[in-house]
This record gives C-alpha cells, structure tokens and sequence, in this order.
C-alpha cells in the first residue's frame, strides 16, 4: 500500500484499501454545508461566488478535498440547500469552489422545505433504506444528531459552525470511512 506522512501528523494512505469484509462497501460521505463549509455568523453578508452559491470557507473546502482524495468518497447531500438545485448543479458548485466530487446524490427526494424532516429523521431514514452496504461518515453541526442511535451517532464528525469542517473533525471522518488509521 502506498502511503504519505500527512499534514496532519499521522500515516495517511494514498488510496483506500479495503480487506476482505469490506470490498462490497461504497464508501459514502453525508454532507451538511452550513456548519461545515459555509462558516460565516449569520450577522454577517454571505459572500456568493459567480453562480450565485455561498463561498465555502477555504481551510473546510482543503479538508473535505482531503478526505475525498483520500477515500474517493461519494457525497450524499443532507443539507437542505439540496433542493434548490440538481446533482449535476451541485456537481458544478462543487467545482467552481475547486472540488472535483465525481458522484453527487441527494439523502432524498423531496424539493420543497416544508416537505423536510429534520436532519436525524433524514438520515436515519437514508440508512434504512441505503446505509446497509455504505461505509458512511455524517459530516454535519446539526445537534439533532445527539438523538440517533449510539451505532449511527458513532459515524457523526461533528463541526462547530462557525468553524467548518476542520482538522479535528476531518482526522475524525478518515477514521470512521479508513478504520486502518490510528
């Protein structure tokens, strides 16, 4: 397995290698954007970028670009922005914010805000239905969380709002997606 010393200060691997049992597992990421790239306090304007999307906080956007590079993780959006706008739309935003995220999908299929549950309810209902042959990890700041199940709970890399999606937590999501890690 080909490795690298990480800027985090641990062993990282290039590449996922996965062992026996786990071979039949997409690795998935559930991703919230407000908490976790977008970062800014809601007294201040949001900056929008050239298609007219919130600028995602550059130390968060470098982290979750290490996380997918490291696992080729999907993303499975949670957050409700998802409405507004297609997987291919997202695929774009993504893009344009310097992430090339090659599968993008939604928790679900709803397309209007008073059709949505809350964040917990959501995902509990995605791992019925998807989570069973999904290594996933909830990248999230929605304290709703808190009321899942300990086994789902345990795959939460909890972010701070106002900070994003930062080291702490991204060490943590390699850990739940890479096991291997320390």
């Amino acid at each position: 397995m080909n490795s690298e010393w990480g800027r985090f200060g641990c062993f990282l691997p290039e590449t996922v290698q996965l062992d026996s049992n786990q071979t039949k597992k997409t690795l998935t990421i559930l991703l919230d954007i407000d908490g976790v790239l977008v970062t800014t306090p809601s007294w201040k304007p949001v900056e929008l970028l050239s298609d007219g999307f919130l600028k995602f906080n550059e130390r968060a956007t470098e982290n979750l670009k290490q996380l997918i590079e490291k696992t080729n993780a999907s993303i499975v959006l949670t957050t409700t922005h998802r409405i507004k706008h297609s997987e291919e739309d997202w695929k774009e935003i993504f893009k344009l914010r310097g992430l090339e995220i090659e599968s993008v999908s939604k928790i679900n299929s709803k397309t209007q805000i008073d059709q949505l549950g809350n964040r917990a309810a959501e995902i509990s209902e995605w791992i019925e239905k998807e989570g069973q042959n999904q290594n996933y990890v909830i990248i999230d700041d929605d304290l709703s969380i808190n009321s899942l199940p300990m086994h789902i709970k345990e795959r939460w890399a909890q972010t701070k709002p106002l900070i994003g999606f930062d080291e702490e937590a991204m060490m943590r999501a390699l850990r739940i997606l890479m096991p291997i890690l320390p």
